[in-house]
């Protein structure tokens, strides 16, 4: 079976400065036709900060869920911008550090359902501390974690941002491998 759908008309409902919303018509693989909303998002870089058996992570308040997180240093990509120099601005500007080496692990796309976004995932390693930068409207701090910690703090539901979830998990799978 054919599992794409065929898109037939596209209209923007609004444009922001974080994302475009999209009404597509679209035609099913049976011929029918549907609608579907659509966010439209550059996508992001996030970075796993790794220092030995600790991983670097960012405390800061997310508006959308009324809460404060401990996530991945993570940035909003400008369109058309390379991943990888966005993962190298943001671990600077969010945590100070920068890394000697820095290489790609992970493609993520969060909400499929209904958002273009895609999450690039880094691994940064030989990482040398420096002052962070953060933005004008950014409050945030960075605090190192052992990484056991890291992944408790997954299972109490104390880390629960997704892009989180899934790099603590892979950066611990991976350092165990290469023990």
């Amino acid at each position: 079976m054919i599992y794409s759908e065929k898109t037939l008309s596209r209209k923007v409902v609004y444009e922001g400065t974080i994302f475009n919303v999209e009404k597509l018509t679209v035609e099913l693989p049976n011929g029918h036709i549907a609608s579907r909303d659509i966010i439209r998002n550059p996508g992001a870089a996030v970075i796993i900060p790794i220092i030995d058996d600790c991983i670097v992570l960012v405390e800061q308040f997310r508006k959308a869920a009324e809460k404060t997180f401990i996530e991945l240093p993570a940035g909003k990509l400008e369109y058309g911008e390379d991943p990888m120099d966005c993962a190298e601005r943001e671990l600077k500007e969010e945590t100070g550090y920068s890394a000697k080496k820095i290489e790609k692990v992970l493609t993520i796309y969060p909400a499929p359902a209904f958002a273009d976004e895609v999450l690039h995932i880094y691994l940064a390693t030989g990482l040398e501390k420096g002052e962070a930068t953060p933005d004008e409207d950014e409050f945030i701090s960075a605090r190192t974690y052992k990484l056991e910690e890291a992944l408790d703090m997954i299972d109490r539901g104390i880390i629960n941002d997704s892009k989180t979830v899934a790099g603590i998990l892979f950066a611990s799978r991976l350092l165990s491998k290469n023990k």
